[in-house]
């Protein structure tokens, strides 16, 4: 066990914190010269991106808020040329802000990081410090990543806040970004056409004269979108290597035998298919986005989209039946430093119909092993959580949740009612299940 010298060394934190002014003016050069003129462009030209700036909106008179669907990590750069002429702040995920160099840059270009389905105060105050100069924000209210293509519903945050500020709102759809890297991907780029447009335009003095509930059913109807759709009407090949890969973490029931996480990826055969290790059922992912039976004697849903839903019926039942239970071994993981986390501790998480309870080992999160890409830093490879973590039970009460940040393949995270994040890695099949059973029984 080491002693408290050898801690106070260990535990001098890895990355020195910097101070910043959280819904400030976007700094020219990191928004502009760096951002606008170099970042945007060359992942504009990687992954082919097609979008032009909209006059009108460059005309608009603030505040703005600039709304669109959340495909993923590419959306900040569509929407930034989109918008390009007019600078804003974006509203991001705080998960975004915890790998350098993004995270400095990312702040001084003005965005805003934002805790996912927790009340955050802080982002709450410097989006209104945003409204009140007149500047622009930039929001994907469904706070997440799509998973299968189709946009998500959301509460009436951002609806409140456009009426309190009179701010004009502008709706865009993204087309293309989900394809070209989606959520279940890890970050896989597939390369074929990202376009976007605005779709909606409402100027401030309208927003004033309408009611937040005409305004939240606005942009409801404005943003919705589903991605399966383009792909059927477009027909645009998304071409690259592994292409199915990460997809069994969601896509986890057999089409076929209705057995959950029996899809696996086939590595080989193209990289592009999934199958039943059960049955054998097997289904090939499309260039297009869309799927089909690999042969006439296998069975597929025609897109993701279907196949999720069918999923979350079948959870929705299964809670209804009564006794929800679901038991997973974890390992748990806390923040070490604002770019690491740290394990402290191993057990079992429970899910049930009311609770998320994680029973097993825990401790101060300075006392732990940090961990960057799956293995602990180089300078903690010897610690051990022996005689250090300590037993202990977290309970989690689904009802306050509205959801569940995650990575399909790896971990969840929960907060506590105190603010402090659980990371839990857990088998990563099971993952999206969990997710879906808090968004079922969660704060909606």
């Amino acid at each position: 066990m080491p002693d408290e010298l050898t801690l106070s060394k260990e535990n001098k934190p890895s990355k020195k914190e910097k101070d910043y002014d959280i819904g400030c003016e976007p700094s020219n050069w990191y928004y502009h010269w760096v951002g606008e003129n170099l970042i945007v462009k060359l992942i504009a030209a990687v992954t082919n991106i097609k979008v032009k700036p909209d006059p009108d909106y460059l005309k608009e008179e603030g505040p703005i808020i600039v709304i669109s669907n959340h495909e993923s990590y590419l959306d900040p750069v569509v929407t930034s040329m989109l918008t390009r002429g007019r600078p804003g702040n974006f509203v991001t995920g705080e998960f975004v802000f915890r790998k350098e160099p993004w995270a400095h840059w990312f702040k001084l270009g003005g965005a805003i990081p934002k805790k996912q389905f927790v009340v955050d105060t802080v982002s709450v105050k410097a989006m209104m410090k945003v409204m009140k100069r007149k500047g622009v924000l930039f929001i994907y209210p469904e706070a997440t990543r799509c998973v299968d293509g189709s946009t998500i519903t959301f509460d009436d945050g951002v609806a409140k806040m456009a009426k309190k500020a009179g701010a004009a709102i502008y709706i865009a759809h993204i087309h293309g970004a989900y394809l070209t890297m989606p959520r279940w991907s890890h970050g896989s780029i597939r390369r074929g056409k990202i376009t976007a447009e605005f779709v909606r335009k409402l100027k401030g003095e309208d927003v004033k004269n309408m009611s937040a509930e005409e305004i939240h059913q606005y942009i409801l109807d404005g943003i919705r979108y589903d991605e399966n759709d383009y792909a059927r009407e477009h027909k645009i090949p998304y071409k690259g290597s592994n292409i199915a890969k990460g997809l069994q973490n969601v896509a986890y029931i057999c089409p076929k035998c209705s057995i959950e996480f029996s899809m696996k990826w086939v590595k080989g055969e193209g990289g592009d298919k999934l199958r039943c290790d059960k049955c054998g059922n097997t289904v090939r992912y499309l260039p297009t986005g869309l799927l089909e039976g690999a042969t006439e004697n296998d069975i597929s849903f025609e897109d993701l989209k279907k196949w999720t839903d069918r999923e979350r019926e079948l959870v929705a039942e299964e809670i209804a039946q009564g006794d929800f239970h679901m038991e997973l071994d974890a390992d748990l993981f806390k923040v070490f430093d604002p770019l690491t986390f740290a394990k402290t501790g191993s057990g079992k998480v429970t899910i049930t119909s009311k609770e998320v309870i994680y029973e097993g080992t825990d401790c101060d999160s300075q006392l732990g092993i940090p961990y960057k890409k799956d293995k602990p830093l180089p300078k903690y490879k010897n610690r051990t959580l022996e005689g250090v973590a300590k037993p202990t039970r977290q309970v989690f009460e689904i009802s306050s949740m509205k959801g569940l940040f995650s990575r399909y393949g790896k971990y969840f995270e929960i907060y506590s009612k105190d603010g402090e994040l659980f990371r839990f890695h857990v088998d990563g099949q099971k993952v999206y299940k969990v997710q879906l059973v808090v968004k079922l029984l969660g704060r909606n």
